[in-house]
Parts: structure tokens; sequence; C-alpha cells
């Protein structure tokens, strides 16, 4: 082989194995541009997604609120409730303890004001 044909070779294979490492190298670089574009596209939407859980968040504790107030308003109206059947069974146990008599007495004079249609 002569030294022109060496050289050359030489120079191939330098060119070559340039070629490739830029090649490797560029590639790399594009790769992790574009990674950095998707990771930040990922950011972005995991920030978007906080701010509606945290939307969210503030709707639930708002209901809530109104759960524990409505339930405050159905626990005194349960109570309202118990307290006249309470009275109601009272009254109910008193007429039932009346005799004949004494219950024809009670419808006469709670009805009184009403006219008989006999009349």
């Amino acid at each position: 082989m002569s030294s022109k044909e060496r050289f050359l070779y030489v120079a191939l294979t330098f060119l070559s194995v340039y070629y490739l490492f830029n090649m490797y190298l560029s590639s790399e670089e594009r790769y992790v541009d574009e990674y950095n574009v998707k990771i930040k596209a990922l950011e972005q939407k995991v920030d978007s997604l906080h701010h509606i859980n945290d939307d969210l968040t503030f709707k639930i504790d708002t209901l809530n609120i109104q759960i524990v107030k409505l339930d405050q308003q159905i626990g005194s109206k349960d109570d309202k409730i118990n307290s006249l059947k309470y009275e109601i069974n009272k009254k109910v146990d008193a007429v039932d303890s009346f005799n004949d008599d004494e219950l024809n007495q009670f419808f006469t004079n709670r009805y009184r004001q009403y006219k008989d249609s006999i009349n």
C-alpha cells in the first residue's frame, strides 16, 4: 500500500467516525429538547389539574358546610316532630280514658260554636 492509499483509508475512517460521532451527539440533543418540551407540557397539565383540584376541593368544602347546616335543620325539625307526637299522644291518651258520657260532653263543648244542621 502506498502512502496515498493509507492516507485515504485513514481519512475515510476518521471522517466516518467523525460523522457518526456528530450524528450521535446531535440526535441526543434533539431528544433532550423534545423531552424537555414534553416535560414542560406535562408540568403545565399537572398545574392545571392542581388548579381544578383546588376548585373542586373548595366546592366540596362548601357543600359539606351546607350539609352540616341542613343536618342541623333536619335535627331541629325531628325534635319538633317528636315533641308534637308526644303532645298528641298525651291528648289521645287523655281522651282514651274518657267514658261515653265524658266523650259526649267533650265533643259537645269542643264543637259547640258550630251550628247543628238539624237546627
